[in-house]
């Protein structure tokens, strides 16, 4: 009982802490709301810090319409919490199909929306409940898919195109945040299918529990974040010039080694990673680096990953289709 409450106040005060450092009091904020644990416990917490003007936080709710419950705990969350129809919003997705690409197509769904609806509302800032099992999850399922140095050095966005990603309970574990919501005696809903297999992620979920792994798989995060530089090395050789074309300094990068190309051009598309549909591999990398070694006629083209090498006047640049 006695650790219960001290995790409490600890939670408490780290949030009151996180909001007066990075949200200005009179700052308008979204909080994403799946009616779970995760969010219900941030909702909890960022209504009781009252740091922010309550007219300032809006609420917005996802309905993938995927369990026939669904809407059904969205109503009884709204009552619960006597949300008001002025800052609560419901959004329907229509992707009900189980397949490999379902979660990633929500997501960039999800993502794409919410950049819409922050805009609309001149809102810079959104809350999202992620925490350290989500973080550490995560980073297994990169390592599964065999990314590199990039991509597992630095796991969630904190910004997407131009709105700022906020995940205050990154550093708490879920268990920790059940026994928050438990202490104050918070109702939220358990979405059955994150018990189903039929996800990556949720298989992912099960074996790291059921095989002792999380400290193992934590450890090795940490030790890759401490190389979270290498999401800025491409900012060398890159140069934006409109929204999709960046110049390359070709003499700089093929005055790298080869290891280091590799480097640069992964840490360059980790950076974009929103603008495409799947997932670069080690082959298209090294395409990259082979064409960069040739010299372009002006006018002619060569395909990468994703966009189109050429030389503009002279000069060598990419343009991400």
């Amino acid at each position: 009982m006695v650790l219960s409450l001290i995790n409490e106040v600890s939670i408490f005060n780290d949030l009151k802490n996180y909001l007066k450092n990075y949200i200005k009091p009179n700052e308008k904020v979204l909080i994403l709301i799946s009616c779970g644990l995760d969010s219900t416990v941030l909702f909890d917490l960022i209504i009781k810090s009252k740091y922010l003007y309550y007219k300032n936080i809006y609420f917005l709710i996802f309905d993938h319409q995927t369990r026939s419950e669904g809407k059904y705990e969205i109503k009884q969350f709204i009552k619960f919490y006597s949300l008001s129809d002025k800052n609560i919003s419901i959004k329907k997705l229509s992707l009900k199909n189980k397949n490999v690409a379902f979660q990633n197509k929500s997501r960039s769904i999800r993502y794409d929306f919410l950049k819409k609806f922050s805009k609309k509302r001149k809102i810079e800032n959104i809350f999202l409940g992620h925490h350290l099992d989500d973080l550490n999850e995560t980073f297994f399922m990169r390592k599964i898919q065999q990314s590199g140095t990039a991509g597992l050095s630095k796991i969630f966005l904190s910004e997407y195109k131009g709105v700022k990603l906020h995940r205050p309970l990154i550093h708490y574990t879920k268990k920790q945040i059940k026994n928050y919501a438990i202490c104050n005696k918070l109702i939220w809903f358990e979405d059955r299918s994150n018990l189903e297999l039929d996800y990556t992620r949720n298989k992912i979920r099960h074996f790291l529990s059921s095989n002792k792994l999380y400290s193992r798989i934590n450890r090795e995060r940490l030790i890759f974040s401490e190389t979270n530089q290498i999401e800025f090395l491409h900012d060398n050789f890159f140069k934006r010039k409109r929204y999709k074309i960046f110049q390359i300094e070709i003499g700089k990068f093929n005055n790298l080694n080869e290891n280091l190309k590799f480097l640069v051009i992964q840490s360059f598309y980790y950076k974009y990673r929103n603008l495409f549909k799947k997932q670069i591999r080690d082959e298209n990398i090294w395409n990259f680096i082979k064409i960069l070694k040739i010299i372009l006629q002006n006018g002619k083209e060569r395909s990468v990953f994703s966009g189109k090498v050429s030389a503009i006047n002279k000069k060598i640049c990419i343009n991400l289709l």
